[in-house]
């Protein structure tokens, strides 16, 4: 037999959500219905689609290869309702991880424009460190991500999104010079988030440029906070320039330049291969243009 709409739907948000509660509660229907739908598809099909894993459920091999036609199934439906002119209304969840970067300066901005598109779809937001929020995007917890620099996987897609500026910032009582080389900052305590993320490769690459190291190094999880102990004189470190602009113009931090190429800070929409529908796609429009106007990032010459 054909596998039904109802069951390709089912298969397409349990793969998505990882879970037939999660399904079941996007669908608005009961989870035995969910679960119901998968057992046919299964049994239409001949292979198992998913296996359990204690609350959550994992897709197998042969799942993992029919996504994307599902996917692309699922899309055709929203065309189809579009081409006989009905609304066709996107609804349930999606989860989007970002940067703690991207939470204070974009976060409110965001929700009110997906909102105003999207009255129906209710988002669930994480902030972490973008090598967290890739991690979370392949283990299937995240359906969406704005990160730095990811390193990317075959089951994943990259969007490039811009560049994050950059700057190296300090108190002004530091009296350190308008472009640095990295023995200017000798003796001064470097503030930066542990490795892997971003912010901790490129600090240390643009000292090995030099045949240098950092002096002292304070490890700090939160960009955020590390703005705030650079402006509160401990020490120097490299930040999105959005992310201490308040303190530049209040006078508290100085923005440095550099007499040493930094390495970039590319912001990427990331997201899973099988999962690039029309609603993921405008999704990562959005951030775009929310990061743009908020000029957290330069956007790339086309």
């Amino acid at each position: 037999m054909r596998p039904s709409s109802a069951q390709l739907e089912a298969f397409y948000w349990v793969a998505r959500l990882g879970s037939v509660k999660e399904a079941a509660r996007h669908l608005n229907v009961a989870p035995p219905t969910i679960s119901l739908r998968i057992d046919q598809l299964e049994a239409d099909l001949g292979h198992t689609m998913f296996e359990r894993q204690g609350r959550h459920v994992v897709l197998t091999q042969r799942g993992e290869a029919l996504v994307p036609h599902v996917a692309a199934v699922i899309e055709d439906y929203s065309k189809i309702h579009a081409a006989m002119g009905e609304a066709w209304q996107s609804h349930g969840v999606i989860r989007i991880g970002v940067t703690e970067t991207f939470a204070q300066a974009c976060l409110p901005a965001y929700m009110a424009r997906v909102a105003s598109r999207y009255p129906s779809v209710r988002l669930e937001f994480t902030v972490g460190t973008s090598a967290d929020l890739e991690g979370e995007i392949l283990e299937r917890r995240l359906d969406l991500a704005f990160a730095i620099n990811p390193t990317g996987d075959p089951k994943l897609t990259l969007v490039p999104l811009g560049t994050q500026p950059a700057v190296w910032a300090a108190a002004p009582s530091f009296n350190l010079p308008a472009r640095l080389h990295p023995r200017d900052l000798a003796g001064i305590l470097i503030v930066t988030n542990p490795p892997p993320a971003p912010m901790w490769w490129q600090i240390t690459e643009w000292f090995r440029q030099a045949g240098l190291e950092p002096s002292a190094i304070c490890r700090c999880t939160s960009p955020t906070m590390v703005a705030q102990l650079v402006a509160a004189g401990l020490g120097a470190s490299l930040l999105p320039r959005r992310l201490v602009q308040g303190a530049i113009v209040a006078g508290r931090v100085k923005a440095l330049g550099s007499k040493l190429p930094l390495h970039p800070s590319r912001m990427f929409a990331v997201f899973r291969f099988a999962d690039n529908d029309r609603l993921i796609q405008d999704m990562v429009a959005l951030g775009q243009a929310v990061m743009d106007h908020a000029q957290l990032i330069e956007l790339q010459p086309s």
